[in-house]
């Protein structure tokens, strides 16, 4: 996509439904049963804020287990998905949802994080140069003028597909640089990466990575909390970067 492109049609990719609900009802998106195969359980919902055409993808459902649809594997077909259907007409992508923050990055509960990059720290391959191929980090588009208009901090999303993490997760974690921790990023970074479609992430803070909490107590603790932060700062984001060019985020 041409940076100097006004956006005008944004996709934004959110793991569970509890998160996109409220930005969904906010923006009034319609149901598009229509988008997906029918052997998907990705859901599609679409609309318009002012001259930016807006849908909203999630991962929606596990049949078996009725659950979230969370982690890498769902995320990054249903990305895929929508960037195929909607293909050479999406000018933006964004991933949002709720993450894990690392205190010694300054992440508190309920802060706002633009991603700078994302990168896997479960995927170990110590074999060059699967090794940097395991890491597969993924730049995001430059959000700087973003960060200052909506007060958000920034910083690297490490991804992997546990909650929680043990010490070698955590070395590869501060390897990586991160700030905060989802299940989802790298994935649709890297769906991003195969169709030129530029991207970034927004996340909120439910727990402490490096906090005295397990991770699994503090983030329903805290779920409500974030995502209210979460439906607070999307409606921004949207209205900063609709009608505006990737290169003056």
């Amino acid at each position: 996509m041409s940076a100097k492109k006004p956006i005008t049609n944004v996709v934004i990719a959110i793991a569970m439904e509890a998160e996109a609900d409220p930005f969904i009802a906010h923006l009034g998106l319609e149901s598009d049963e229509s988008f997906f195969p029918k052997e998907a359980p990705f859901l599609a919902y679409k609309g318009k804020h002012e001259s930016c055409a807006v849908t909203v993808v999630t991962n929606g459902k596990c049949e078996t287990h009725q659950v979230d649809n969370v982690g890498t594997v769902p995320a990054a077909l249903a990305t895929f998905l929508a960037l195929q259907k909607l293909q050479g007409e999406v000018d933006l992508l964004i991933n949002a949802g709720t993450c894990g923050g690392f205190s010694r990055k300054g992440a508190e509960i309920g802060d706002v994080f633009l991603t700078t990059a994302s990168a896997n720290h479960d995927r170990r391959i110590p074999i060059p140069p699967f090794n940097s191929y395991g890491i597969g980090r993924v730049d995001s588009l430059d959000t700087t003028n973003l960060a200052k208009e909506i007060n958000a901090k920034t910083g690297i999303c490490t991804t992997g597909n546990s909650l929680d993490f043990h010490d070698v997760d955590a070395k590869h974690m501060e390897d990586n640089d991160a700030s905060v921790k989802d299940m989802e990023a790298a994935a649709i970074a890297w769906t991003c990466k195969l169709h030129n479609t530029p991207h970034f992430g927004v996340k909120v803070v439910t727990d402490i990575v490096d906090g005295d909490k397990p991770a699994h107590e503090e983030f329903l603790e805290n779920l409500h909390t974030a995502s209210k932060s979460l439906q607070e700062a999307l409606p921004k984001v949207i209205e900063h970067v609709c009608g505006k060019r990737n290169d003056e985020l």
